[in-house]
């Protein structure tokens, strides 16, 4: 049997305005090209085993850094930041004929040479919001990150954002942002194994 008994209005709009908030703040998903759309924040539980991605080592992963044959963007900007063998993972696939990949999408990038401790990692996360619009020349909607391997499982993240004044290439802190900028028309990815057309 239905109760004939109603909220009062101004109580049922409330609770539909925070449900409506609470969804739209608690999932990565969102349109990539809204500059005032949904935000994903990362944070290093994110990249963890135990985070809700699984852990990045478990994710769909491809050799490589830049576009096969095209020159390396990197030697011009930043000294070679990915330097030596690497594997790319991504979280995420894109849907297939994405023009952009979604918000929420986590791409990271390992050495595989070193010992655990010693590998470098970088990571771009799809914050999206407008986030990093540098004069029109950031990686738009898209975060930086520098991570340590703690154990197999768990990072820390050393920065995001911009490199840490500690760091070697911290000299030109958009040092990112000027090699991704040159792959804007593959939303600022370079691997080719994560080029947009091949999803």
């Amino acid at each position: 049997m239905f109760s004939t008994r109603s909220r009062p209005v101004g109580i049922t709009l409330t609770s539909l305005a925070l449900g409506a908030l609470a969804a739209g703040c608690s999932t990565p998903a969102g349109n990539a090209g809204d500059a005032g759309g949904p935000e994903f924040i990362a944070s290093a539980v994110d990249f963890s085993c135990s985070g809700p991605f699984g852990g990045f080592r478990t994710w769909s992963s491809t050799p490589g850094v830049g576009p096969p044959g095209a020159p390396d963007p990197s030697g011009a900007t930043d000294g070679g930041i990915h330097s030596g063998p690497m594997v790319t993972y991504i979280n995420t696939k894109p849907p297939s004929g994405s023009t952009s990949f979604p918000i929420g999408t986590i791409i990271v990038k390992e050495q595989t040479d070193p010992s655990l401790a010693q590998r470098q990692i970088f990571a771009m996360v799809k914050r999206g919001g407008g986030y990093n619009d540098v004069d029109g020349t950031g990686a738009i909607n898209w975060q930086f990150f520098e991570l340590s391997n703690l154990d197999m499982c768990d990072v820390s993240i050393v920065w995001s954002g911009f490199p840490a004044n500690t760091d070697p290439y911290a000299s030109n802190p958009l040092v990112c942002d000027q090699c991704h900028y040159l792959a804007k028309s593959n939303d600022y990815v370079w691997t080719a194994g994560l080029s947009l057309s091949s999803f």
